[in-house]
């Protein structure tokens, strides 16, 4: 195993450790374009209450951003999620049909989303209100909850997963407002809820990092079934499927500041600079040196946002020539000025004004 001392795109190298190819520089064993991308999107998971429910009962959740800026103050973007270790219930969301779940099953809400969890459609939920969370959470323990009559029982874990909003937007923007899939009992699931057991005991040392990553790996089972089950052969998820697509997305995100040229690019995927830009165009909508330049503007929002390195150099790392041409790229991608975007960084969460984050084409 080498050590490889990673640039985040933060200013801040981080040491991995892993096996590396030596024709392309990557870990062997995340040499694609899922794997790369989930590395570099600053995924952290959380799991907060064990819920023991018996019918009939049904919960409303509250907003994820304020449940979030109790259990991870600063974090960008908030995928709530349900996992569902005995029993059966219903996930209701405004619009969509209730969804029944039952156990080894999880349910994600990519977009944030408030939704009701209940034993049956139709029930009037309690309202569980951001106060009764912060009472109720601590840092050093999973909450247990018991709620409803004397019917059938559900167990629930319920958490959530925390990610850079800004790298994390071209795959969040992909996925549906409600995302289920079954687990495998002997995955990270069935791990995670053999873990809360006794139920509301204080953590033992590390043990909250066990369960973050055990969330973390819960994440990236469910994205991965959820790609796979995708029928289409167009479109940004459809390039995590392509073959060359793919490794190719696995390049530019893993090594996005190489010096690379489509020559070089499709050398290392290993087909001709053409069929690459074919593979890149059909799935995203552009040309691979395009796809690459969106993404470098990307980690540039991302260093602005969370370090202080001069914009000079921030544009130089991203490629471009001048900071003039850099700011003129910047505008047209988030619709401000890099100085005006690192501003609004200081801006407390839920004060920001709208913007507008374009991403490759569907």
């Amino acid at each position: 195993m080498e050590d490889i001392v990673e640039n985040t795109g933060r200013g801040r190298p981080t040491r991995t450790t892993g096996k590396i190819d030596p024709k392309t520089g990557l870990r062997a064993a995340n040499a694609d374009g899922l794997s790369e991308l989930l590395r570099v999107i600053h995924l952290t998971g959380t799991a907060f209450i064990d819920a023991e429910l018996s019918a009939p009962w049904a919960v409303e959740t509250p907003p994820p951003t304020a449940i979030a800026a109790r259990l991870a103050p600063g974090a960008g973007r908030i995928i709530p999620y349900h996992l569902v270790t005995e029993g059966a219930c219903f996930v209701t969301l405004t619009g969509c049909k209730p969804l029944r779940l039952e156990a080894s099953q999880v349910v994600l809400f990519p977009q944030g989303d408030v939704h009701v969890v209940s034993s049956t459609p139709g029930l009037k939920p309690l309202q569980i209100t951001t106060e009764a969370v912060v009472k109720l959470t601590r840092p050093d323990a999973i909450a247990a909850v018991h709620y409803g009559g004397d019917g059938a029982r559900t167990r629930l874990i319920c958490g959530f997963f925390a990610c850079d909003e800004v790298l994390s937007e071209q795959l969040l923007a992909r996925l549906p407002k409600l995302m289920h899939c079954r687990v495998a009992a002997d995955g990270a699931a069935g791990l995670l809820s053999r873990s809360l057991r006794p139920t509301g005991a204080a953590l033992q040392l590390g043990a909250a990092a066990v369960l973050g990553k055990l969330s973390e790996l819960l994440f990236v089972d469910a994205i991965r079934s959820y790609v796979e089950s995708q029928p289409t052969d167009q479109g940004w998820l459809a390039a995590l499927k392509d073959r060359y697509v793919s490794r190719g997305l696995a390049l530019i995100y893993g090594r996005p500041y190489d010096p690379w040229t489509i020559e070089r690019l499709a050398g290392q995927v290993g087909i001709s600079k053409t069929a690459l830009t074919d593979h890149f165009a059909r799935c995203t909508g552009m040309a691979p040196m395009q796809y690459l330049s969106l993404w470098r503007l990307r980690l540039a929002a991302d260093a602005l946002r969370h370090t202080d390195r001069a914009i000079k150099l921030i544009a130089d790392a991203a490629g471009f020539g001048s900071t003039a041409a850099f700011t003129r790229a910047f505008k047209r991608e988030f619709a401000v000025s890099p100085a005006s975007w690192r501003k609004k960084a200081s801006v407390p969460k839920g004060n920001e004004a709208p913007r507008r984050l374009s991403t490759p084409q569907q």
